[in-house]
């Protein structure tokens, strides 16, 4: 075979390759601080799409008292996702609750228009963290920690790990979920935030080997 009928059979291979979905561009890595958009400004803004209720940009004294920063707040329980396909990933937002007893979520593999997938609840109060698997109005709670980080109203870090069909939830550096789900695993989807009352920042996610 000669060099110029190579050239056209590997071009034709990659063509049927893309056609028929055996393979697909992984998504890059993501961050939002939220500082690109003006306070008030309400979802959809940037790459984020509403999944349900609203989202609203809000500004509040940092931590240290020292700066002033954007954060992201839902409206009426709203929620807002990222609908990428991101596959193996580590999933990481801080998470400031408005009272303790709010019950904010962090929702992963968001599949369907984020009709389906997984998310994390930050159980009020401390009281600990639930790992649930969704798929429209079908709940399913998968796994749960009776023990929590002592965050109460402050800024906290979270971090979801998610590799083949195994979850690894962390709060600050101490692990709390580990669960393989073997059930029809959902192995790729979407990131999302919401579902409860508080101040979200710095959501970022990057691709694992």
């Amino acid at each position: 075979m000669n060099l110029k009928k190579l050239s056209v059979a590997l071009i034709i291979s990659i063509v049927c390759v893309g056609v028929c979905g055996c393979f697909e561009i992984v998504p890059k890595s993501f961050y939002d601080n939220f500082s690109s958009y003006e306070v008030g400004e309400k979802a959809p803004f940037g790459e984020w799409k509403i999944k349900e209720g609203g989202f609203k940009i809000d500004s509040i004294m940092s931590e240290d008292k020292k700066t002033i920063n954007n954060v992201a707040v839902p409206i009426n329980n709203g929620i807002i996702y990222i609908d990428k396909n991101y596959t193996d990933f580590k999933f990481t937002v801080d998470i400031k609750r408005l009272e303790e007893s709010d019950n904010p979520k962090i929702y992963f593999r968001l599949i369907n228009n984020a009709q389906a997938g997984y998310y994390i609840e930050l159980e009020g109060f401390d009281r600990g963290y639930t790992l649930y698997k969704f798929n429209g109005t079908k709940v399913e709670k998968l796994a749960e920690s009776y023990s929590a980080a002592p965050t109460g109203t402050d800024f906290y870090r979270y971090t979801v790990i998610a590799k083949d069909n195994k979850i690894i939830f962390l709060a600050g550096r101490q692990k709390y979920i580990e669960y393989t789900d073997n059930n029809t695993p959902i192995l790729k989807g979407g990131i999302g935030i919401g579902g409860g009352k508080a101040y979200y920042d710095n959501v970022r996610v990057e691709s694992i080997q």
